[in-house]
């Protein structure tokens, strides 16, 4: 062979390997992860606060026979039914200056919700039958007292189910049959 030809050939093999091993570098370089400092990060995540949702709750009062806002922050959840149970926590505990309509003791068990029926099914333990006054208007207070609040901070809650110890009831003191779910009736909120 031609003494040109041979060196035109180690010529155009040594131009290819460098070609390739500057391509292959380069390429490494960009698929190696950047190692950040993972002090920074855990002390990022420790510093964020937790997002929180505005809700506004309903509350009887000795002045007025509706229902009048407070507003409140609620840790939020991106797991729904999470959220529904710190709702549902937050408006059974007891308000200075304000009327719960909810007998001493009662406690959220469980809850459900159900999608397809936009229903969400509050479970709640004995002493709702067991300490509830009687009277129709203090269980229609305790129904939509918990309906409406439920209903006006989740649109995506049309109706509330009540079930006891697990159980379905009639009534809760033997007034409002309660075996139906119960639609929100906002006539006893003052939205200002």
């Amino acid at each position: 062979m031609n003494k040109k030809l041979i060196y035109s050939l180690v010529a155009i093999a040594f131009v290819f390997f460098i070609t390739s091993l500057i391509i292959f570098l380069k390429s490494r370089s960009s698929v190696e992860p950047k190692v950040e400092n993972p002090s920074k990060s855990v002390i990022q995540t420790e510093v964020d606060p937790p997002q929180l949702l505005k809700v506004k709750i309903f509350y009887f009062t000795n002045k007025s026979r509706y229902m009048k806002p407070m507003n409140y922050e609620l840790e939020n959840s991106p797991i729904k039914i999470e959220l529904y149970k710190r709702f549902i926590d937050l408006i059974i505990q007891e308000k200075e200056d304000f009327i719960t309509p909810l007998p001493q003791g009662l406690r959220l068990r469980t809850l459900y919700y159900i999608g397809s029926k936009k229903l969400l099914v509050l479970d709640f333990n004995e002493n709702l039958v067991t300490r509830f006054p009687a009277g129709s208007s203090s269980e229609l207070e305790f129904i939509y007292f918990i309906v409406d609040n439920i209903c006006f901070n989740f649109e995506e809650v049309k109706m509330v189910k009540f079930l006891i110890s697990g159980n379905e009831y009639n009534t809760i003191s033997g007034h409002i049959d309660i075996e139906n779910p119960f639609y929100p009736d906002y006539r006893y909120l003052r939205i200002n």
